[in-house]
């Protein structure tokens, strides 16, 4: 008898580590299909490139993408915020991004040291284009409509 609860232990051990190698290598190919996604797709979806502040051999580096998917983005220090910057210079919740008919628009929420849209401060919600430099505290953001360019 005790043979058989022995052999019937060990197959149903063997199943149970299978699964779970099964369940990991699954957890794997998704993580690694999403990844795979969004680099495929984030030329045609709007987002902010964040740019290093220290320039190597005179050109600045991407650091991060931040995708803009929802309708209202805000950008802030706060984990409560859909961007998070870990900047000192930067408010809990400085700018917000708004997804509307005309484009993208940027508004300043009030924020203690501003923002500069191509180096001009942001006084009133601006109409985004492709390209423009935002500037908050000491991050460099750069918006891209996502959209690909031919010719």
């Amino acid at each position: 008898m005790y043979e058989i609860a022995a052999t019937v232990s060990k197959y149903i051990l063997a199943f149970v580590i299978y699964m779970f190698i099964f369940k990991i290598a699954k957890i794997i190919y998704l993580d690694i299909k999403t990844m795979t996604i969004w680099e495929d797709s984030k030329v045609t979806n709007p987002h902010l490139r964040r740019l290093s502040s220290m320039e190597q051999n005179g050109q600045e580096t991407v650091t991060e993408i931040f995708p803009l998917k929802n309708t209202q983005t805000i950008v802030g220090r706060s984990l409560a915020c859909e961007i998070v910057i870990s900047d000192p210079h930067i408010s809990s919740k400085h700018l917000q991004i708004d997804k509307t008919n005309q484009g993208f628009t940027i508004a300043d929420l009030g924020s203690v040291n501003g923002t500069t849209i191509n180096d001009v401060k942001l006084l009133n919600p601006v109409v985004l284009k492709e390209g423009d430099v935002i500037m908050l505290g000491i991050s460099k953001l750069v918006f891209s409509e996502g959209r690909q360019h031919h010719g």
